[in-house]
């Protein structure tokens, strides 16, 4: 067991000893990441995991409430797929005279 100052690792909220959170932590699902980011909110150890995790460059997962992808701390995880070659334009909207005679955009 490996320990941390005056803590153990075991002591983290993650630590369940069934490893039945472990898919949270490394999920690609937005939902999954958040609710992992949330345990990891009020962990006695969370700082000293972020740091561990940025230490080593971590690949990726969620350690100490920061996402990981290719070692670097990410706000969120891009979907997957081929990017886009052009962003996405928006479709300009027509104007609209509104009952009272001013111009709206539907």
């Amino acid at each position: 067991m490996e320990s941390l100052g005056t803590m153990e690792w075991t002591e983290a909220s993650c630590a369940t000893g069934g490893a039945y959170l472990l898919h949270l932590f490394f999920s690609e699902e937005p939902a999954e990441i958040a609710e992992a980011k949330a345990i990891c909110r009020g962990c006695p150890i969370r700082i000293p995991c972020l740091e561990s995790a940025s230490a080593r460059r971590e690949p990726w997962g969620v350690w100490g409430g920061e996402l990981f992808d290719r070692g670097v701390a990410v706000e969120f995880k891009r979907p997957r797929g081929r990017p886009r070659k052009r962003p996405i334009q928006e479709p300009e909207l027509e104007p609209v005279a509104s009952a009272s005679g001013e111009a709206e955009v539907a």
